[in-house]
């Protein structure tokens, strides 16, 4: 374990604040009612016991709440003998005007604000941790570098760990997954199936963290060999902080390095759209399944041959589980 850091100038110049997903609310809990819902946080006093929950929970547990939040979360692992750091940060806010709440985790510091509020709140944040990495010399010392790199057979364990809390929460009904996410399972088997290709196996890294994962696999549409890519993850508290763009372009970097045709994915036309995807339709291929519509896509590469037809086939695992598995 990296051991926590106390020096308060280095923390500061490491602060990488991120929001965590949703909103939050403070309520206090019944006397006697058995603990439910997603409780991030919880403080017994002489008066009862204080809870801190997505506001989604609270809601649908009747709780009465004041103050909705957004959640930030210091991404340094600050030792909790750190001396200055929840004081640097709240006079910070404190002069813009910005209420804050901060908890002590064992490994951050995390902050509480209000959700109008969390936008600035992480402007500020930023210019704070901008400003204590200018050294003596006034040079601005380097933020942490994001590494993409390819995976390694030891990685897998920490991968289908990231995939599982990436995909927790149901990208089509946006709604928490009972179990293990079906996207765990998909991974798993297609790192041992035929069609796995290693160089397509794409780890990103930041500060020594395994932060996101991509991998593309062999598909085709008739006799045409493509890249069927897919999943796709990034840790829920940095997604959204440009992980999953970068390794979408190391993708398509490596791609036509290698001389692949074109890159297939089902996935929202509005956010893969940036990248060049378009409906596959568009380009002669149909989709493995009519329904997609146009959410399948295709990325035509610098070698697509034009004139292309037939159905797109992904690897094997994507047809779902072996019989009996």
């Amino acid at each position: 374990m990296t051991p926590a850091e106390k020096d308060l100038h280095t923390l500061l110049a490491a602060l990488r604040p991120v929001t965590r997903e949703g909103e939050y609310v403070y309520a206090l809990w019944p006397d006697g009612k058995p603990l439910a819902g997603h409780i991030a946080a919880a403080v017994r006093e002489a008066e009862g016991l204080t809870v801190v929950l997505p506001r989604t929970d609270a809601d649908a547990l009747g709780l009465k709440y004041d103050f909705v939040a957004a959640w930030i979360t210091l991404q340094v692992h600050s030792s909790l003998e750190a001396v200055g750091l929840t004081a640097a940060v709240s006079a910070a806010l404190t002069e813009a005007k910005i209420s804050c709440n901060v908890l002590a985790g064992f490994h951050h510091d995390h902050l509480l604000v209000p959700v109008a509020d969390a936008e600035r709140a992480l402007e500020i944040l930023h210019e704070v941790s901008a400003a204590s990495r200018v050294g003596n010399g006034g040079t601005e010392l380097p933020a942490p570098e994001l590494v993409l790199r390819t995976e390694e057979p030891a990685d897998r364990p920490e991968l289908l760990a990231l995939t599982a809390a990436a995909f927790a929460i149901s990208p089509v009904t946006g709604l928490p997954v009972e179990g293990e996410p079906e996207e765990v399972d998909l991974l798993r088997r297609l790192f041992d199936c035929a069609e796995y290709l290693p160089d397509f196996s794409i780890v990103a890294e930041l500060g020594g963290e395994v932060v996101g994962h991509v991998i593309s696999t062999r598909g085709r549409a008739g006799e045409l060999e493509l890249l069927g890519l897919g999943p796709l993850g990034v840790v829920p508290r940095l997604q959204r902080h440009g992980i999953g763009s970068a390794l979408m372009k190391e993708t398509i970097d490596r791609a036509n390095a290698a001389g692949e045709r074109g890159i297939a994915l089902l996935g929202s036309p509005d956010y893969y759209a940036r990248f060049g995807f378009v409906p596959s339709t568009s380009l002669g291929v149909q989709p493995p399944e009519s329904a997609w519509g146009d959410n399948f896509q295709l990325l035509p590469l610098a070698l697509w041959p034009g004139g292309v037809s037939g159905t797109f086939r992904f690897a094997e695992p994507f047809n779902g589980p072996k019989a009996g598995a």
